[in-house]
């Protein structure tokens, strides 16, 4: 059962990182095969800019954008950030359109670095919707996932289903950025460069971002994807004693992170009363510490002092269920030696057996990978010459 004590729990979640740090450290020779992905990335040149008539904490409303999208929900999942006045900075993603009065939704504005609680826009705040996620409403930005580390280990490709075949080049970010500073085009991109997230010029954001450059502008909606090599970031989790519950929260008044922190989060009590009923977490509340949820899952509802888990939905090591084995193993190898106390062979089991059993199952996912191999052998046929004597 995950620790209580502060303390405690951030030496296991320091264990538990570098575990998995130590094993995604200790590849074969070729690297592992399992850090080699593909990324697919949306792109689109829709690209709306207006001036809010009214706006307030989770909506901004423009009478003119029914001119362009004149039936409801038109705008649904789209991305519409603040680019003047109050709010600027701010972002959201559409959840609701409603076409009569132009009146976005969002469930909340987010700072410029995707945190929650950033400035609510006002009337006059001028605005751009772009149809995916864009940085600050440039559609020749485009932010890449939290897990991307920035490595590139191929060409850069337009999906197989465009119907185009334009080539597209990887190229110094400066060259880009000297292309769109000197002209404003839109085409099938064909320059792509990579480069680190900053928002704001000279302020180093708390979430370690990359970005995707593209020269020209896209033209149309397509699908870039590229192969790279995944990096491991962490896992994260949270636990405490409920000083409060109910049919659809727990609180734990302890607590210090802001509105909306834990929101996705699943909450799991592990101790006292609705031991093992789970579910997600919809809303967080800061000031009191409040996990709100849709409803308890799997057992009773919790009460005040059951011990709570929470943890992102994503939080699994990146190497695949095949190496669960090891990756346990090195948590346990580091955890030998954090804690000088623990003398039980967890070292060795990993460095003698867990890790060659790693590198056996790599290396079969490998022989079905490679180009032209075949892991079965097959009968080879030799020409037979048919001789007709007369």
């Amino acid at each position: 059962m995950p620790p209580v004590d502060i303390d405690d729990l951030e030496d296991v979640k320091q264990v538990i990182n570098d575990g998995i740090r130590q094993f995604q450290a200790d590849a074969p020779p070729t690297g592992w095969q399992w850090r080699r992905r593909i990324i697919q990335v949306n792109i689109s040149n829709v690209e709306t800019t207006g001036t809010a008539d009214a706006a307030d904490a989770t909506s901004i409303t423009d009478l003119t954008l029914a001119d362009t999208y004149d039936a409801d929900d038109d705008l649904n999942d789209y991305w519409v950030y603040i680019t003047g006045e109050t709010g600027e900075g701010s972002y959201a993603q559409i959840t609701d359109y409603t076409a009569l009065t132009g009146a976005i939704t969002v469930a909340d504005w987010l700072d410029q670095y995707g945190n929650a609680a950033g400035t609510n826009p006002a009337a006059d705040s001028t605005f751009v919707i772009t149809q995916y996620e864009t940085v600050g409403g440039d559609i020749g930005r485009i932010p890449l996932p939290e897990y991307y580390g920035g490595e590139v280990a191929g060409d850069i490709n337009y999906s197989k289903d465009a119907t185009h075949k334009q080539r597209i080049l990887w190229t110094a970010e400066n060259i880009i950025s000297t292309q769109r500073q000197s002209s404003t085009s839109s085409s099938y991109p064909f320059l792509a460069a990579i480069r680190p997230l900053e928002p704001v010029a000279g302020t180093l954001g708390p979430k370690r971002r990359y970005e995707l450059l593209l020269y020209p502008d896209p033209v149309q909606t397509d699908i870039l994807e590229w192969p790279y090599i995944l990096e491991f970031d962490k896992i994260d989790m949270e636990t405490g004693v409920a000083t409060g519950a109910a049919a659809t929260n727990v609180s734990d008044s302890t607590r210090d992170e802001p509105d909306d922190y834990f929101n996705g989060w699943r909450i799991t009590i592990i101790d006292g009363t609705g031991r093992n009923t789970y579910a997600l977490v919809t809303d967080y509340t800061g000031a009191t510490g409040t996990f709100t949820v849709a409803d308890w899952l799997g057992g009773a509802d919790p009460a005040a002092n059951s011990v709570y888990y929470v943890e992102p939905l994503n939080n699994l090591h990146p190497a695949g269920l095949k190496f669960d084995e090891v990756v346990k193993a090195s948590c346990l190898s580091e955890a030998e030696q954090f804690y000088s106390k623990i003398e039980a062979g967890h070292i060795e089991r990993y460095i003698q057996k867990a890790l060659p059993k790693a590198y056996e199952a790599d290396a079969r996912s490998r022989m079905f990978t490679k180009i032209g191999r075949n892991p079965s052998p097959e009968r080879e046929w030799l020409n037979v010459i048919k001789v007709t004597c007369t």
